[in-house]
């Protein structure tokens, strides 16, 4: 009978451990970046509807900034295991539109090799970025009506979810570019 007990015992603690370490996963164990994608939208430029302006991945997450030069040389985009950081790096002369009006967005998607169930914006160098962050639930598929290079995809389905982040009305990289402008997500 003691053994029996001692056994129920090792049993339970082992139980216990493994249900203290087991359930969601922490955002800090994010390693990769399945799928960056960013669409653009303008009255103008896009006639309204989004179009595809870059899409990458996977990429491991490292030291390093992981998306040099991103959606036409405009962002650097710099990850860790909990966060992302977009620097503005484009010359004014290489951007079509600067200041944002309501129908142009700038929308950026992250998936990762985990779920993200928060995100919000922590840092803005700049008030001239108007920018917010949502997260979007695993098995969203978005579609642009076009893409401004031949051969880039319109369609893209994220598995794990993700973020993304939008910036929109009232944004003027004119002046975000004189600041060094960044903005950082933590997730």
């Amino acid at each position: 009978m003691k053994k029996l007990q001692h056994t129920f015992r090792v049993a339970a603690f082992a139980a216990a451990a493994i249900a203290m370490t087991a359930g969601p996963v922490a955002a800090d164990s994010m390693t990769t970046v399945s799928q960056a994608v960013n669409f653009f939208q303008n009255a103008q430029a896009t006639g309204g509807a989004p179009a595809t302006v870059d899409a990458k991945g996977p990429v491991e997450i490292t030291d390093q900034v992981e998306l040099p030069g991103f959606a036409f040389n405009v962002y650097d985009v710099d990850f860790t295991a909990n966060s992302v950081t977009m620097k503005l790096v484009a010359s004014l002369e290489k951007l079509q539109i600067t200041l944002y009006d309501n129908t142009t967005f700038d929308r950026y998607y992250f998936a990762f090799d985990q779920k993200v169930t928060s995100a919000e914006l922590a840092e803005s160098t700049d008030e001239n970025f108007k920018a917010m962050v949502e997260v979007i639930q695993p098995g969203t598929s978005i579609s642009a009506a076009k893409a401004f290079v031949d051969g880039l995809g319109t369609d893209f389905t994220f598995e794990n979810g993700g973020i993304v982040v939008t910036i929109g009305e009232g944004t003027d990289l004119t002046k975000v570019t004189e600041n060094g402008g960044a903005i950082t997500v933590n997730f």
